[in-house]
């Protein structure tokens, strides 16, 4: 399935940057060496894309692009064609270039008799008078047996215009679904659509802008080797999310919602997420965006990073904290049968970032939570079973002692909490309100004494 996904990657990759090439163009003789330059650049991306032909005409071209994606011992190859209309007035606009992806040469002969000579991904590339483009993807619906799993693929459509400096990128995006298959069970999206509208402001490498996903449902089945099919769905899927630069600080928001999801064992409805990252060091971010590139381009070698770099960014923390980053998790929510659970934390750096000795008292910490008890107990006795697994040698436990005493020491543990006023419990919720700051606890209000302090360390470690 990796090589699939891979395949997926490659060409959702190489169609973007297919549609940005038109954007390189410069009427007359120059559009040929625009083409060439714009795919010679691919290969900071990890794509690396070679022109193998270019057969240029008075009032059209044709070309022939090789794709490969990924180093290793499997690397992803794919071709493309490119027939580009370029004047002398095509259809009102500088230029037009048609690109027809092809599968790689070892694609499953089942997946190319369904595509019956059709393109697995095509894209539409108008470039206007001003050199920015306008750009329409699609790629057409299938349903293939691909190594021993049953396709279905519904189809995508993506629409984005691009300016000439192809620094900015606002669209949208609409996929029908996908279903996968086989022995072991099946995998399946239904509707989901994309909008967005990002620009990449000047000397920085992050982008900024308004992004939004919804995804109609999830569903999947796993079948075990006894024969026994389990099952989950999620359904409602929405998130929103945006970056802004404000001088030289990142702010990052994301707001998600799901509006139903079903396990095996139970079920939630309205789960919500609302989360803020402030204060982030611009140049910092820059920095480290710029050493994940090369990690990635170094195929996770790290002594090919070059340590000159890792030192520059270890010196660019110490302006980073400086900033007083922080994370602030505004609201963590969902209902379940035993009713409705909420949650919220954050953490801030207050310190200068100069004397890392003071860490525990320049990070403030806190966290509250408000939810039913029973979801509580649940909680409590699923992190001591896990404990007391860990510790047992047996192969085979005794699940119904290990459910016995796991209920035993949540209820040991939870009684301890109870009565340090770690949480106070209320018409059948229990809550807490924690706040760490200058070296020291105050829960629901009060300061926590030492004993209480320990009790709060050792359940949060355990």
């Amino acid at each position: 399935m990796s090589k699939k996904l891979a395949i997926g990657v490659t060409a959702a990759a190489v169609v973007v940057v297919a549609g940005a090439l038109g954007t390189s163009y410069y009427m007359g003789g120059k559009l040929q060496d625009e083409f060439t330059n714009g795919i010679s650049k691919l290969d900071k991306s990890g794509v690396t894309a070679k022109v193998s032909s270019y057969e240029r005409g008075l009032f059209s071209s044709t070309a022939k692009t090789v794709w490969t994606f990924g180093g290793g011992e499997e690397p992803v190859q794919i071709t493309a064609d490119h027939k580009i209309s370029h004047g002398p007035l095509p259809m009102g606009h500088a230029a037009e270039i048609h690109t027809a992806f092809s599968l790689p040469a070892d694609a499953d002969a089942e997946l190319k008799t369904a595509l019956n000579g059709r393109a697995p991904v095509e894209v539409v590339t108008k470039v206007g008078w001003s050199r920015s483009t306008s750009n329409l993807m699609t790629s057409p619906a299938v349903v293939a047996k691909v190594k021993d799993s049953e396709m279905n693929w519904g189809g995508m459509k993506i629409e984005w215009d691009m300016p000439a400096d192809m620094k900015a990128a606002k669209g949208t995006a609409n996929f029908a679904g996908l279903a996968f298959k086989d022995e072991e069970g099946s995998t399946a999206m239904d509707k989901a659509s994309m909008r967005f509208d990002i620009k990449q402001p000047k000397d920085q490498q992050f982008w900024v802008g308004p992004f939004a996903m919804v995804v109609d449902k999830l569903t999947a089945t796993r079948v075990d080797e006894d024969g026994k099919s389990s099952s989950s769905s999620y359904e409602g899927l929405s998130m929103d999310s945006e970056t802004t630069l404000k001088e030289d600080m990142v702010e990052m928001s994301l707001k998600g919602s799901l509006k139903s999801a079903k396990l095996e064992d139970g079920k939630a409805d309205d789960l919500a997420l609302d989360m803020v990252l402030r204060n982030i060091d611009a140049a910092w971010l820059n920095h480290f965006m710029e050493m994940a590139k090369r990690k990635t381009a170094a195929e996770g070698d790290d002594e090919d990073m070059g340590s000159d770099f890792r030192e520059t960014l270890l010196k660019t923390v110490t302006q980073a904290l400086a900033r007083h980053p922080a994370i602030d998790i505004k609201r963590v929510a969902m209902r379940t049968p035993e009713g409705l659970s909420e949650f919220g934390a954050s953490l801030q750096y207050l310190g200068d970032g100069e004397n890392m000795s003071n860490l525990t008292k320049d990070v403030k910490v806190s966290l509250n939570a408000n939810l039913p008890k029973p979801v509580l107990d649940s909680f409590m006795q699923s992190r001591k079973r896990k404990g007391i697994l860990a510790m047992m040698d047996d192969d085979e436990p005794n699940m119904k002692e290990v459910d016995e005493a796991a209920k035993v020491s949540a209820q040991e543990s939870l009684e301890t909490l109870k009565e340090q006023g770690i949480f106070e419990e209320k018409a059948g919720m229990m809550s807490t309100q924690i706040v760490y700051a200058n070296g020291a606890f105050q829960v629901n209000g009060k300061t926590l004494g030492d004993d209480g302090a320990a009790v709060l360390m050792g359940e949060a470690l355990e």
